[in-house]
């Protein structure tokens, strides 16, 4: 599975600029948000009523500015290739880059606990005796709770604080009940965007000529705070999709620093991560 990882790893980053993240780095490059000024309103379709196109970008930053932490319980699936797994698992997340997950067993122990804090990633397996520790990169991330993304990008996604490509046309449609925009940048790659009546977003693609890459649905979202509670990913290009569902859930709560943190006890086996 890793060999696919990484063909599709430098299949995403030949359409990369410099500085961005390492695995889709200039397909998720921010741009100005409210670039391009307010298109002109659009008739009411499928029985939308007409919004213009600076309203949706100005509730989406409102949208992913909301949180800046969670902690709750999760159930996380992933389907790779004909494989399937669905694991249950405790999750502590915080701008910019702090994680902590619990993966629990069947009666409810945990069986890995990863954390993530400084760019370092540790794990500790007790069934193994082992404690893994390396860099945070995708790639060590996806071996330990199979989330396949930079962890700076995943949380942006699992916060609703998508990243943007710079195009702006301003032209607002309506796909589906949806509404729908397009951001794009000039070497062909491509964002869409949908919202609901809300005005809340609802599913993000990004493609690259013409082959989309990445897919994000955010299939619930619990209308007291607009909170993502249910979000599916898709990545065609490495076989691979993930859904993930919140149980239970705090927001904004201060989670101290050291439960992102950790120490290898006694008498296990330290074991370095590539």
């Amino acid at each position: 599975m890793m060999g696919i990882w990484k063909k599709s790893c430098v299949a995403l980053n030949r359409t990369c600029e410099p500085g961005w993240g390492r695995l889709v780095a200039g397909l998720l490059a921010l741009g100005l948000l409210l670039a391009g000024g307010c298109a002109p309103l659009r008739p009411p379709v499928e029985g939308l009523p007409a919004v213009d196109a600076l309203t949706l970008m100005k509730n989406l930053e409102a949208q992913g500015r909301r949180f800046h932490s969670l902690q709750g319980t999760a159930s996380l699936r992933v389907v790779s290739g004909e494989e399937e797994q669905n694991v249950k698992q405790v999750l502590l997340i915080q701008r910019p880059d702090l994680f902590r997950a619990e993966v629990l067993g069947l009666f409810g122990q945990p069986v890995v606990t990863v954390a993530a804090a400084d760019d370092r990633l540790s794990a500790l397996v007790p069934g193994e005796s082992a404690f893994y520790t390396g860099p945070a990169t995708p790639e060590n991330l996806y071996r330990l709770v199979r989330f396949p993304l930079e962890l700076r990008e995943l949380l942006q996604f699992v916060f609703c604080d998508v990243p943007l490509l710079p195009g702006y046309s301003g032209l607002v449609e309506v796909d589906e009940g949806l509404y729908s925009m397009r951001r794009h940048a000039q070497d062909g790659r491509e964002q869409r965007l949908y919202f609901d009546r809300q005005k809340q977003l609802r599913q993000v693609s990004y493609s690259s000529d013409g082959m989309e890459l990445l897919r994000v649905e955010y299939r619930t979202v619990r209308p007291e705070d607009g909170l993502p509670q249910q979000i599916y990913m898709s990545l065609p290009a490495v076989d691979m999709e993930l859904e993930l569902i919140w149980r239970d859930v705090r927001v904004n709560a201060e989670i101290p620093a050291i439960r992102f943190r950790l120490t290898p006890p006694a008498g296990v086996q330290i074991r370095n991560l590539p």
